[in-house]
């Protein structure tokens, strides 16, 4: 396989080959002058998924350029795998796997089916734009994908194949690829290692924390967090760890805590401990459905929908009340428990 195209595919088996057949060791990589414009690579690519949420794609006209995309790829693992941090990771793979979705898009069909494969997809080629994938594999990778076009419902099954576009399954992939290298981090690391890379390993810390500080808050005015239903708690917790939550679900979050008297600016930091966090991309969204941007303010979705949307979770006895039909009724009864009469907040809309 071409130099190229292991600079662009990093995770593939014959990166590692290669640089074993080129006799590049990791003493060397972690401690040779040779290899530093490497390592400065790799605290590069580690320092654009914070800030991207994407690894960029790099002009790699010679072999020493592409040699070095490759090599920063190593770096990065090693730096990401030092600094021990979950949302890290997280974001790290994540960033990686958008970078490879965007890739092969310039890419034939033959080689997105052999990346399918290599990626462990039961994936055939039907023509020069479209391929097939076992409807098993692709309920695993595109179960977070919570939109009608991806729903397995409305796809045409064939004798349990899914048929998809080259842009989709390379959508399948960029799952596939995030998985792969979630489950691959953190890597052991000696303290040589630490110590060979303690500048960068500092650097990324205080970026992640930077970020963290940025947007964390410890007071969120009159909202009260001990009235949460149970499955906007569960949102939030996703959120709080890390985890990627559904468009649905940051939906139905974004329109409660909006209505319950929370501030966009508030919002903007339950969202920041998403992996997929982008500022500018969460504000736009959040003044859409608040109403700051659109003119339209939302409501959250009722009971019986967050039901058929899968974002239902953990329903209590409150929420198993027959006459209990809506998250807003929830925080509403709870405040009810809690305070007197005359002191019962009320918002514009009065849903609260």
């Amino acid at each position: 396989m071409m130099l190229e195209t292991l600079a662009k595919y990093p995770f593939l088996t014959e990166s590692s080959a290669y640089l074993k057949e080129r006799g590049i060791t990791l003493d060397a990589l972690v401690s040779s002058a040779v290899y530093e414009p490497a390592r400065h690579a790799g605290r590069r690519r580690v320092m654009e998924a914070l800030a991207d949420g994407v690894v960029q794609e790099k002009a790699v006209p010679g072999e020493v350029d592409c040699l070095v995309d490759l090599l920063s790829y190593a770096v990065a693992r090693i730096i990401v795998s030092s600094a021990a941090d979950e949302h890290l990771i997280q974001r790290y793979a994540l960033a990686e796997a958008v970078a490879t979705e965007n890739r092969l898009a310039g890419e034939n069909m033959d080689f997105i089916i052999d990346m399918a494969i290599f990626m462990g997809l039961d994936a055939v080629r039907l023509n020069a734009t479209e391929a097939s994938v076992h409807f098993a594999d692709y309920l695993r990778h595109s179960s977070q994908m919570r939109s009608d076009e991806w729903k397995l419902v409305t796809q045409e099954l064939d004798r349990g194949r899914v048929p998809v576009s080259g842009k989709n399954l390379a959508r399948l992939l960029r799952h596939a690829v995030q998985e792969k290298i979630e489950s691959e981090l953190p890597l052991p690391v000696n303290d040589t290692i630490v110590a060979a890379f303690r500048n960068s390993i500092d650097l990324v810390r205080e970026e992640v924390e930077r970020r963290k500080a940025k947007f964390e808050k410890e007071s969120y005015g009159k909202v009260s967090f001990l009235r949460l239903p149970p499955c906007m708690k569960k949102l939030m917790d996703m959120m709080k760890k890390g985890e990627n939550v559904p468009h649905v679900g940051r939906f139905a979050l974004t329109s409660f805590l909006h209505t319950i008297g929370m501030g966009n600016d508030e919002i903007v930091a339950v969202f920041s401990s998403s992996p997929d966090f982008k500022e500018q991309l969460a504000r736009y969204q959040i003044d859409h459905i608040t109403g700051k941007s659109s003119g339209v303010e939302y409501l959250p979705p009722e009971c019986a929908t967050m039901k058929t949307q899968g974002i239902c979770f953990n329903p209590d006895s409150l929420c198993r009340r027959k006459w209990l039909h809506h998250p807003l009724n929830y925080y509403r009864v709870k405040g009810k428990k809690r305070e007197r009469p005359a002191s019962k907040a009320t918002t514009s809309s009065g849903e609260a």
